[in-house]
């Protein structure tokens, strides 16, 4: 927290209640706090120490106070780092953690990156003529100003190769990067789907038409073994039940059921819920998705998390497994009756989901 005397206005909490944290001196919310052991009286960090440069007795007058106050521990300090702040940049406004609040307000003005959609950074240094965070980003940058131009990137790669010994770290660094950014891809695999499923659209596209109700599987062809992947799952107007999507972590079994109904299977379902393990048990999740919208997909194989979101409305982490972290991982949808829906891939990872 910023080391000046006097607390923060009550106004920039969003769910403060009493007068738990309030300074007993400048009488507004404390900053880096501290407690009088003696009588339990709360005080701004700053305030305190103004305070006890000219007396040794706490503002209530207790003695020795230089020796009894203390800064706050345990679960007080666990509760105060867990309050909700708004940044006191009126452009800004973001609700974070207090604890958070300090890293925050000193990011939060500077420039977003070029490619912030993609990286989701913003640029370290303010007066930065290239406006971007990072090598693969400025690197990216040069290509998009090549309009196209093959001989231009080629001799920015071989400029980077050629500046030895750091090229090598720097473009692994980039490569990594650039994995995180843009997905492989993948296809609806004909050979490893349930009974009466169509493909078309050069693979991208599956449909279901049958007077059963019996759940049918697809997965994709490319195996997902590590780093972020993100897809997204774009609606079929003539869909007349539910989808469950997610990912398969085995590729082989009973393609006329829903893959997660197993324990390999991760999905969410259409009806807003999701489905792990269980063909009918699952928690809340998300909203209702059948005939209209695009469902992006995040697998973060790093952290061992699923994500979805609904015409770019994100819902947050669905799922978090070690599973998910070891490949090899398949794209995998279920239909039911009549439903279908187009698979697009290759697409940039879209910064919400970078995001912690």
């Amino acid at each position: 927290m910023i080391a000046s005397i006097g607390g923060f206005p009550k106004e920039r909490f969003t769910d403060l209640q009493g007068e738990a944290f309030d300074c007993s001196i400048c009488c507004l919310v404390c900053v880096n706090p501290k407690e009088c052991l003696k009588c339990g009286t709360m005080y701004c960090g700053p305030c305190i120490d103004d305070w006890l440069s000219k007396k040794n007795e706490c503002p209530m007058g207790c003695t020795d106070a230089r020796a009894n106050i203390k800064v706050i521990s345990g679960a007080l300090a666990k509760i105060y780092k867990n309050l909700d702040i708004k940044c006191k940049h009126q452009s800004c406004g973001k609700v974070v953690k207090l604890s958070d609040l300090e890293q925050h307000e000193l990011s939060c003005q500077l420039p977003q990156c070029e490619f912030f959609e993609q990286c989701g950074n913003q640029v370290k240094d303010p007066n930065s003529k290239d406006k971007v965070c990072s090598v693969v980003c400025g690197f990216m940058k040069k290509i998009k100003e090549s309009n196209g131009n093959w001989k231009v990137i080629y001799e920015e790669i071989k400029g980077m190769k050629a500046a030895q010994p750091i090229a090598s770290p720097i473009l692994q660094q980039s490569m990594a990067q650039l994995n995180q950014c843009i997905s492989q891809e993948s296809f609806w695999d004909a050979t490893k789907m349930g009974s009466g499923i169509e493909v078309s659209n050069n693979k991208k596209t599956v449909f279901l038409k049958e007077n059963a109700y019996m759940f049918r599987s697809v997965v994709s062809t490319a195996p997902m073994t590590g780093g972020i992947h993100y897809w997204e799952i774009v609606a079929d107007p003539r869909t007349e039940n539910e989808l469950k999507i997610g990912v398969t972590t085995r590729r082989d079994f009973n393609y006329n059921t829903a893959f997660c109904d197993y324990d390999f299977g991760f999905a969410y379902y259409g009806l807003a819920q999701l489905r792990h393990g269980s063909n009918s048990l699952g928690g809340p999740y998300g909203k209702k998705f059948k005939k209209t919208g695009v469902l992006g997909v995040c697998l973060n194989m790093n952290q061992g998390s699923l994500s979805f979101a609904l015409d770019g409305d994100y819902w947050g982490e669905a799922y978090k497994s070690e599973d998910l972290k070891k490949g090899p991982i398949y794209i995998a949808v279920a239909l039911l009756h009549q439903a279908g829906c187009t698979l697009e891939t290759g697409k940039p990872v879209p910064a919400y989901f970078l995001r912690k």
